[in-house]
């Protein structure tokens, strides 16, 4: 080989290192921008599901009926929430994360689209109503409040009470209406509620509290079935003030059913007339009612109040005593018990000189 030829092919050689070097770089630079554009969008979405930005004010979301994952995505990036509809649909689909309760949601400006979704499948925000119902009250009073508390209708749900819907496992088979099985608490519904829902929410509570209290059991003491122990201890409701009375109260009303006495009770009176204020004239206590304890002998034919616990247990246990009268004996409330008509008459007399009787 002559020396022209040798160097001919060493600057060749020269030449060509750069070349491939030109082209390694280019051949790596290639290979890197599908990773490059994949570390990039990885970095836009992680920003998207989880910004580093702090959260602002809180917004309202309402997703009406049928809205799907894209217009709910428009609504979210609207209101500031997201930034991009597009990772927004991304995530909800392939996350399997695309069934949304239509509904009103509260969500921080900010949150993105993780914590958006997460907002969303807890459900929407449920706007709770609240009803109080005190011992003591008549089916009509509590319709009235269930009409004043939760802006139902009265006149539906006394009808729903009365009608045999809805029924308490202690209500016999001939006994159509609920009226008594309507526990008084105070309850918390959902601003959707009906007068079914109320119903049949306070039925429930009631046979919750007498399953409680074994009110299913057969009672020897009173030799009463479930629900004479249900009427009875309305009566005790009406009449009681102090829980202490309650079982003396509940002792005076089974004696004098042994004994085939008129029970003679103040507040039978009142509901079979319908008023809750009355003077209680012999006129009004000789009102032909059932309901009325003066002119029938015997338990009402169904309670007359709804009953709180402490009535319910005075009647499934009554206090055993020989007491046949009580009367009012204190501002308190508190009672004075008898045995004879005698001693009846002298608790009488002093509570009149107290100004306890009308």
């Amino acid at each position: 080989m002559t020396d022209d030829q040798q160097e001919f092919e060493l600057s060749g050689d020269h030449e060509a290192q750069p070349r491939r070097k030109r082209a390694a770089i280019i051949i790596l630079v290639i290979l890197a921008i599908p990773f490059l554009a994949l570390f990039v969008a990885n970095s836009w979405l992680q920003n998207q599901l989880d910004p580093h930005a702090e959260r602002g004010r809180l917004v309202e979301l309402s997703i009406e009926s049928g809205w799907g994952v894209a217009r709910i995505g428009k609504e979210l990036e609207h209101l500031n929430v997201i930034d991009s509809t597009f990772a927004f649909g991304l995530y909800a689909r392939f996350g399997n994360h695309d069934n949304f309760q239509a509904g009103d949601y509260e969500i921080s400006e900010g949150s993105g689209v993780r914590e958006a979704v997460a907002v969303l499948e807890a459900g929407p925000i449920v706007i709770e109503v609240e009803l109080s119902i005190i011992p003591g009250l008549w089916l009509t009073e509590v319709a009235n409040e269930v009409s004043e508390q939760l802006d139902l209708d009265a006149a539906t749900f006394l009808a729903i009470v009365r009608n045999g819907e809805v029924r308490s496992r202690f209500q016999p088979e001939a006994v159509v209406s609920a009226e008594g099985m309507l526990f008084p608490d105070t309850y918390r519904f959902s601003e959707d509620v009906t007068e079914l829902d109320v119903v049949r929410t306070m039925v429930n509570r009631f046979d919750e509290i007498a399953a409680e209290i074994s009110l299913g059991d057969a009672n020897p003491e009173t030799g009463l079935s479930a629900y004479e122990v249900v009427v009875a201890a309305s009566l005790i409701q009406g009449e009681a003030r102090l829980d202490s009375d309650r079982p003396l109260i509940a002792s005076v009303i089974f004696n004098r059913i042994e004994d085939d006495m008129a029970l003679q009770i103040d507040a039978t009176v009142l509901y079979a007339i319908g008023k809750r204020k009355s003077s209680n004239t012999a006129e009004d206590r000789a009102t032909e009612s059932p309901y009325n304890t003066y002119w029938a002998k015997g338990l009402p034919p169904t309670p007359i109040a709804t009953v709180a616990r402490a009535s319910l247990e005075a009647a499934l246990h009554p206090a055993q005593t020989e007491y046949r009268f009580y009367v009012l004996s204190d501002p308190s409330g508190a009672h004075a018990f008898a045995v004879s008509y005698d001693e009846h008459l002298d608790n009488v007399a002093r509570a009149r000189e107290q100004g306890l009787l009308g």
